[in-house]
């Protein structure tokens, strides 16, 4: 259930809220960000061609009608015909797709590289926070084993 809430932080987590706030607001963008890059990344490579290509596809549709009446006036009427056009749409519309999985492929490598990226970059800057953590934790476990120490090494007058 990686959308319910946690009712119990870690200790590490409740001291960067209490004590970082704004590093603690960092990591769990950075990590809903890379979600986010690993899903639009490829998506976005996948529709960009897609839509590019069929909508020339759709336009040498639309005038389909037009490109045949002005290509019977011309030289190129015997190789204008409806055939002709609907197989260049074909083509054009098979060409995108091409594209489109390529592009989608090549989105998909860039959308996790970029992803691994931001959370190296969230997971460095938690590491830092742990060694401040670490310190504060062991700073205050330090009065106590000083005090004891004092009390069993007394000077002797």
């Amino acid at each position: 259930m990686p959308f319910a809430k946690k009712i119990f932080d870690s200790d590490f987590e409740s001291y960067l809220k209490r004590n970082f706030p704004e590093h603690a607001r960092r990591i769990i963008q950075a990590r809903s960000i890379a979600n986010l890059v690993r899903f639009f990344y490829p998506l976005l490579s996948f529709l960009i061609p897609i839509v590019f290509f069929a909508t020339i596809a759709l336009i040498i549709a639309l005038f389909k009608s037009k490109i045949l009446e002005e290509a019977q006036k011309g030289r190129f009427s015997e190789i204008i015909t409806n055939t002709s056009i609907q197989s260049v749409i074909a083509g054009v519309f098979a060409v995108g797709i091409v594209f489109a999985f390529i592009s989608f492929i090549i989105g998909l490598t860039f959308g996790f590289s970029k992803a691994r990226d931001i959370l190296f970059k969230s997971e460095e800057l938690e590491a830092k926070m742990k060694h401040i953590w670490l310190i504060d934790k062991k700073d205050s476990q330090l009065p106590h084993l000083i005090r004891n120490q004092t009390t069993d090494h007394e000077p002797e007058a």
